[in-house]
């Protein structure tokens, strides 16, 4: 399982990364088109008006599968002042809790994303823009993003019930 996991996570981190390369591209694009339109360069027909929705689009998912790959890697904000005065028993204890508790949550966001994409679904929710895009597209980054991330957490559950290391000790590519 740690194989698939690890090819998981580069996977996504190659996705976000393109999905980021792809809105700087296209930001930068519609801006300098909206200059070279205004010095009267280029004709207005060249202007996209559904580059911020993607953009909008593509930032929501890169952002969300980030996330995960964050709590793969425990590199998360916490509150360490009281973890370091536990001994081992107890920082073992408050990590056991804490997956726990982060596998609740994210059982959560993916039921409560279920429903919203079902309903967005549904509904036929689409953009104004030329594109008419699907809003269940954005709205499916919230459950397949915490899909991830309860994966990432019962990896790291099971290094830590079968190790009793977290995983910010184990080193990563």
């Amino acid at each position: 399982m740690s194989k698939a996991i690890a090819f998981l996570d580069r996977a996504i981190g190659w996705i976000a990364a393109a999905a980021l390369a792809i809105t700087f591209v296209l930001l930068v694009y519609n801006v300098a088109s909206r200059y070279l339109i205004s010095f009267g360069w280029l004709s207005p027909s060249v202007q996209l008006n559904w580059v911020f929705e993607i953009c909008v689009f593509m930032l929501v998912w890169a952002v969300l599968l980030g996330v995960a790959r964050i709590e793969k890697r425990a590199q998360h904000i916490r509150v360490d002042f009281l973890y370091n005065k536990f001994g081992p028993r107890g920082q073992l204890f408050s990590e056991v809790f804490a997956l726990v508790f982060a596998m609740g949550v994210a059982g959560f966001f993916i039921y409560s994303g279920k429903i919203v994409v079902e309903e967005a679904f549904l509904w036929d929710e689409r953009s104004e823009t030329t594109l008419r895009t699907p809003f269940w597209i954005l709205y499916a980054a919230l459950p397949v993003a915490f899909i991830v991330h309860l994966l990432f957490i019962v990896e790291r559950f099971r290094l830590l019930v079968t190790t009793g290391e977290s995983a910010k000790h184990t080193s990563f590519d």
